[in-house]
C-alpha cells in the first residue's frame, strides 16, 4: 500500500501559516527534486511534483512569499511508475530572488554561488527544520505499509532519495538529533535514507508533523495485527481439526478391523464399551464421548490408543 500519498496529501492540505516555514518547505521540496539551469544568460530552476495539488500549493507559496507567479508547468509521464508528473519551472524575472530567498543561491561579491549547505539559515528554527524535511519528503519520499492481502512478504518501508551522500548524511544527523533512527544505502547513482521499523516510521511522520497520518497508520497496524492473530487462530483450529479427523479415522478403522478379524467380544469390557460407543456415535467429540461413558477424556484417549494398538498387532503393524 502506497501510504506516502496519504501523508503527502495531509501535508499539502494543511496550509502553512508562517512565512519562514513556507520558505523552509519550498527549500526542502526544491532541494529534494530541483535542478538548476541557465537560459539566455539567466539562471533558472525546474523541479517535479507528483500531483496538481502539490503544484498549486507551491505556486501559492511562491506568490505569497516572493510575488512570483509560475509561468511554466508541464505534465510529463513518469515511465518508471507509469504516472504523470508535474514539471514546474522557475525562471525569468524574479527567479534569482526566489533562489536566494530560499537559500539555494548565496550572494558572493557582485554575483552569487550555489549554496551546497543543505541545512542553512532557512532551517535554524525547529519548526522550519520540520517544514524543510516535509518538503524533502513531498519531493522525494515514499512510504509503503503491508496490507492484509500482501503476499510478497514486503514490510514497512519509508525512504527519501538524495542525489549525493552529503545531504543524505546531514538529514540522517538532523533526524537522529530528534530521536529518529535511519539508515543510508547507495542505489545506483542515488543515496537512499530509509526506515524499516514501523515505530520509527510513526516517529518520523509525527515529527513532520502529520498527526492524521499517524492515526491512520496506527489503525492499519492494529487491523493487520488483528488479522494476523485471527489467521493464526484459524490455522491452529484447522490443524487441530485435521488431527482429530485423522485420529477418528484411525480409531474407526481399528474397531472395524478387530470386529472383522477377531470380533469385538474378544476385547476387555472397558475397551468393548469404548469401541461400541465410538462406532455408534461417530459425530461426537472425545469430550462428548467421555461424558457418555462417564470416564475422563484422558482415560478415553488411553483406551482408544489400546484399541488401535490391538488392531496394529492383528495386521502385523508395529507403528502405533
Amino acid at each position: 500500500m502506497n501510504f506516502a500519498k496519504i501523508v503527502k496529501a495531509e501535508i499539502c492540505d494543511k496550509p502553512i501559516k508562517d512565512n519562514h516555514c513556507k520558505k523552509a518547505f519550498l527549500a526542502g521540496l526544491i532541494r529534494g527534486t530541483g535542478k538548476l539551469f541557465e537560459r539566455d544568460g539567466e539562471i533558472g530552476l525546474e523541479f517535479r511534483v507528483a500531483d496538481e495539488k502539490t503544484a498549486i500549493t507551491v505556486g501559492n507559496y511562491l506568490q505569497s512569499l516572493f510575488d512570483y507567479e509560475i509561468r511554466e508547468i508541464e505534465v510529463s509521464e513518469d515511465h518508471l511508475n507509469k504516472k504523470d508528473k508535474f514539471l514546474v519551472t522557475v525562471c525569468g524575472d524574479g527567479a534569482e530572488a526566489v533562489l536566494i530567498g530560499l537559500g539555494i543561491l548565496q550572494l558572493e561579491g557582485e554575483g552569487y554561488t550555489v549554496n551546497f549547505d543543505l541545512y542553512s539559515a532557512v532551517t535554524e528554527k525547529n519548526c522550519c527544520l520540520r517544514a524543510f524535511i516535509r518538503g524533502i519528503f513531498v519531493a522525494s519520499g515514499s512510504c509503503t505499509v503491508p496490507s492484509g492481502k500482501n503476499k510478497d512478504g514486503a514490510g514497512y518501508h519509508l525512504e527519501m532519495v538524495f542525489s549525493h551522500a552529503k545531504p543524505a548524511m546531514q538529514t540522517q544527523e538532523k533526524l537522529a538529533h530528534n530521536g529518529i533512527k535511519t539508515k543510508i544505502i547507495r542505489r545506483k547513482e542515488s543515496f537512499v535514507l530509509y526506515i524499516k521499523s514501523v515505530e520509527e516510521i510513526k516517529n518520523f511522520i509525527a515529527f513532520l508533523p502529520a498527526p492524521v497520518s499517524v492515526l491512520k497508520l496506527t489503525d492499519l497496524i492494529i487491523n493487520r495485527e488483528l488479522s494476523n492473530s485471527s489467521n493464526r487462530m484459524k490455522n491452529c483450529d484447522i490443524a487441530n481439526l485435521n488431527k482429530q479427523v485423522d485420529a477418528f479415522i484411525k480409531q474407526v478403522s481399528a474397531i472395524d478391523l478387530i470386529e472383522k478379524e477377531a470380533g469385538l467380544s474378544t476385547l476387555k469390557k472397558e475397551l468393548y464399551d469404548v469401541a461400541i460407543a465410538r462406532k455408534e456415535n461417530p459425530e461426537e467429540t472425545l469430550l462428548e464421548l467421555s461424558e457418555r461413558l462417564n470416564i475422563s477424556k484422558s482415560c478415553l484417549n488411553h483406551r482408544l490408543r489400546k484399541i488401535v494398538a490391538i488392531a496394529n498387532d492383528l495386521r502385523g503393524d508395529t507403528n502405533v
